[in-house]
C-alpha cells in the first residue's frame, strides 16, 4: 500500500484547485461573450524552470517543487501556485498578471535580477 505524506496530498489538492479554478475561468469569459480559446485577458510573468518529462509524474512533481523554492528563495510569495502549459514542456509557474505588457515587463525585468527565468506571456485561459 502506497502511503501519502502531507505534502503530496498538499500538492494534489493545490493542482485539483488550479483545474477547477481553470475551468471556472472558461464558463465566466463565455457569459460576457468572449472566446477563452484566443483572447488575452492580461499578461502573465511567468518563472520557468526545468523541462518536465511528461510520462514520469514523480520527475514532474520534482521539477515544480524547486521552481516553488527558487521562487520563494528569491523572496516572492505567492498564494497560490498556478502552472502554465509550455509546447518545449518546461515548468512555467504564474508569479503575476498584470493587465498590460508594460507593467508586465517591468516586473519581470525586477524578477530576473533576482535570478529568475521569466518569461512574458500573454494571458490564455
Amino acid at each position: 500500500m502506497n502511503h501519502c505524506t502531507i505534502d503530496t496530498i498538499e500538492q494534489s489538492i493545490l493542482r485539483m484547485t488550479a483545474t477547477v479554478r481553470e475551468s471556472l475561468a472558461r464558463e465566466v469569459a463565455r457569459s460576457f461573450g468572449e472566446d477563452p480559446g484566443r483572447e488575452a485577458l492580461g499578461w502573465w510573468v511567468l518563472a520557468c524552470g526545468k523541462k518536465l518529462d511528461p510520462d514520469d509524474f514523480r520527475s514532474r512533481d520534482a521539477v515544480r517543487d524547486e521552481l516553488r523554492r527558487k521562487v520563494a528563495d528569491s523572496g516572492v510569495i505567492l498564494a497560490e501556485h498556478v502552472w502554465v502549459w509550455d509546447e518545449a514542456g518546461v515548468a512555467q509557474l504564474v508569479v503575476a498578471t498584470l493587465p498590460n505588457r508594460e507593467r508586465a515587463e517591468r516586473v519581470a525585468e525586477k524578477l530576473r535580477t533576482k535570478g529568475l527565468t521569466i518569461r512574458v506571456r500573454p494571458e490564455k485561459i
